[in-house]
């Protein structure tokens, strides 16, 4: 089997649930899976924990980050200090460039043939999403300033459905089925997806922690995702986000 890597780079720390199952996955069957967050969320105040925003609340997410990236089995993660809620500046703002640059540096570092980040819809629509979306995009189409290529780009989304819970999470930001290019069966790794959900304390109150569980497995454990690039020719419905690469760069 060829070993691939795969970066997937999110805004805050429990972005990563939307692809969870998927990140175990991979990570189990013995590919590189990295995750790079850009802020730790220090904005994020939730009543049930009554942590003050700010610093006290960044290092309490960054630990639960790490809990969550030891529970999926990541081969590696990073947390970048970017203030919380700082993306909708614009394009020439200064934290905006750095961004770029960092995503663009993790790139190179970590020669990843799939890179995996949120839609322009940003999932839920945070701004930040929508932000970090734009960052990505915009790292990966400076080919003239990376000195590697990941060979796709996917976006992550919550899909259209009739379910009232997936439609609580994603009002306004849910993306048609026909934009569905990737369907991967991750059931077998959904307790480790609801192990890591499970360590974002400061975030999801008992009752939310239960709703999100269910959300990751929405699908019966199935991750869906929009192809946005790929080196290789793809034909219908894809199963594994690696098909058609054949070696893996670490090959």
């Amino acid at each position: 089997m060829a070993a691939y890597c795969l970066l997937a780079i999110f805004s805050h720390p429990d972005d990563e649930t939307i692809v969870g199952p998927l990140l175990a996955k991979y990570a189990h069957e013995g590919h590189a899976v990295h995750l790079l967050v850009l802020t730790a969320g220090e904005k994020g105040y939730r009543r049930h924990v009554k942590i003050p925003t700010g610093a006290p609340l960044a290092a309490v997410r960054a630990k639960e980050l790490e809990c969550a990236a030891a529970a999926l089995g990541l081969t590696g993660y990073r947390l970048l200090d970017f203030p919380d809620q700082a993306f909708t500046a614009g394009y020439d703002s200064p934290v905006w460039k750095e961004a770029v640059t960092e995503v663009r540096l993790e790139i190179d570092r970590l020669r990843p043939d799939v890179l995996l980040t949120w839609g322009p819809e940003g999932g839920t629509g945070h701004p930040d999403h929508r932000g970090t979306h734009s960052v990505v995009v915009q790292a990966f189409q400076h080919r003239a300033l990376l000195k590697h290529y990941p060979r796709k780009l996917y976006y992550s989304l919550f899909p259209e459905t009739e379910d009232r819970l997936a439609e609580d999470w994603a009002t306004g930001t849910r993306v048609s089925r026909e934009f569905v290019t990737t369907d991967v069966d991750c059931a077998a790794y959904l307790p480790a997806a609801r192990e890591a959900i499970g360590c974002h304390r400061s975030q999801f109150a008992p009752e939310m922690m239960e709703r999100v569980r269910t959300m990751a497995g929405a699908e019966c454990g199935h991750v869906l995702l929009r192809l946005a690039y790929s080196t290789v020719a793809v034909a219908g419905l894809e199963t594994d986000v690696f098909e058609g690469l054949g070696v893996g760069i670490r090959d």
